[in-house]
């Protein structure tokens, strides 16, 4: 019984409010070497790129679809009870909370010739996502008088959090005046992994039938209830830097995956591209811990026996006796069998349509097939973006503008409708000092007046240095 309680506390408490929105704002955007880690096939400009270490790509991201803090504190008469109670009612089983984060140890970037471009460099990320237990927050908070024979489904049970660096080297290539293409080449690093999904089974309070003493009966059914780890020792006693630095240089379990993208300038003024970033799987062998519950079990009650304390008689202890009843009818098993892990694939597609006259510094026409960076003074477009979760597909649509104000200045603002918010309005600012480039990115703008009210949040920010072709 403690471990059910363990995995359904453990699932509960990670319900806990963040802060959301994809890493998808310098998507399209040439004048941010990182936008080819976006899209293998964007367009890639100058000689070659070099990343500040650690301060070329720092991104942070979480949201939550169903609630704010603004919900859950707000000074308006009602009591914590009340609030909770309205959150429990509206929230559904797909109703999630997210996290992502990303840290660019190594990025750079060098041409061979005036067609083909290379990248390679290490990235750590975190990405984090539990769903809404709806069954089992109404258990929790209401109990289970009021809900006789109503199944509470194990199947609300549903996170997934990873932690691993990632090597990578991509190519890119430009066909011709028209057609863009590239690939990259991923090394999964797993430091951490664990996960709770596919659950399924129930549990269930109804009246016990005549011939019992009791008045109800708990029926678990059909219940198969997992928890999957792997490099959790790792995170057990002393944890020191130079223990993480260790597991995430190869010193966790492998896995290989791929980005593909293009991008094709039908005119001067249209563009489109696309691209499938994370195709790949990480086969987590070392360090692998499952603990896994199922089965099927009735339980009526034990007979209650009332000792005469007067006496020094002592109650027998009924919770023990329950909770081992429970174990033997349930075991937990604990597996050490390896186990495969498909990472989360993501895919972009972005239609834009540039007009005015030629940007600052851009070249007079798209007419080489050498990769020029030629431009427009301003851009509008539409950008779709979508990630595999463990429930759904989720999805964003965004509407954007690009306006190159100077040689050296590039803004970008967005507006983004998703599961988090319709109300998403995103700015990018990029500017080349130089030979320095440095861009900073943010959405879900209009809520920062008052960030309790905000589902979510996103910084991105990065420092590389650009060099131009001879």
């Amino acid at each position: 019984m403690r471990y059910f309680t363990l995995i359904l506390l453990t699932c509960t408490m990670l319900t806990e409010p963040l802060v959301g929105q994809n890493k998808q704002l310098i998507y399209g955007l040439d004048e941010v070497p990182q936008n080819l880690m976006l899209n293998p096939g964007g367009i890639a400009e100058g000689r070659a790129f070099f990343g500040v270490p650690l301060l070329s790509g720092i991104h942070l991201n979480g949201g939550s679809s169903g609630f704010s803090l603004f919900d859950l504190a707000a000074s308006d008469g009602k009591l914590p009870s009340e609030r909770i109670s309205n959150l429990i009612r509206d929230l559904s089983e797909k109703d999630f909370i997210t996290m992502t984060q990303q840290l660019e140890l190594i990025s750079v970037g060098w041409r061979k010739d005036d067609k083909t471009f290379y990248t390679a460099g290490i990235y750590q990320e975190l990405d984090f996502i539990t769903y809404f237990p709806k069954d089992w927050a109404t258990l929790a908070w209401y109990g289970n008088a009021d809900y006789l024979d109503y199944p509470f489904e194990f199947d609300h049970i549903s996170a997934r959090a990873d932690l691993l660096s990632v090597f990578h080297f991509g190519v890119n290539k430009k066909i011709d005046r028209k057609w863009t293409i590239g690939g990259r080449l991923k090394l999964y690093n797993s430091i951490f992994s664990g996960s709770s999904l596919n659950n399924r089974g129930s549990f269930t309070t109804s009246l016990s039938d005549g011939d019992s003493q009791n008045i109800y009966a708990q029926n678990l059914n059909n219940a198969l209830v997992s928890i999957q780890t792997s490099g959790l020792s790792r995170f057990e006693g002393n944890i020191t830097s130079s223990d993480i630095i260790s597991a995430g240089l190869f010193g966790g379990d492998l896995g290989l995956g791929i980005d593909v993208g293009a991008t094709y300038q039908y005119d001067d003024a249209w563009r489109f591209s696309a691209s499938i970033l994370d195709i790949g799987a990480i086969v987590h062998a070392s360090d692998v811990k499952t603990y896994q519950a199922s089965g099927d079990y009735l339980v009526e009650g034990i007979e209650l026996d009332f000792p005469d304390l007067s006496q020094g008689q002592n109650a027998p202890p009924y919770y023990a006796i329950f909770e081992n009843e429970i174990e033997a009818a349930v075991p937990i098993d604990t597996l050490y069998s390896a186990y495969t892990q498909w990472r989360p694939v993501k895919m972009n597609l972005a239609a834009t349509y540039g007009f005015g006259p030629t940007a600052p510094g851009s070249v007079a026409c798209n007419c080489t097939g050498k990769g020029d960076a030629y431009k427009l003074e301003s851009e509008v477009g539409v950008q779709f973006y979508a990630i595999k979760r463990p429930k759904a597909i989720q999805t964003a649509l965004s509407l954007f503008y690009v306006r190159r104000l100077l040689r050296n200045l590039t803004l970008k603002s967005t507006w983004t409708m998703d599961a988090l918010s319709w109300t998403n309005l995103g700015l990018v600012a990029v500017s080349d000092l130089g030979p320095i480039n440095v861009y900073l990115a943010a959405d879900h703008l209009l809520a920062y007046s008052n960030l309790a009210k905000a589902r979510g949040a996103s910084i991105q920010f990065g420092i590389n240095i650009k060099l131009e072709r001879r």
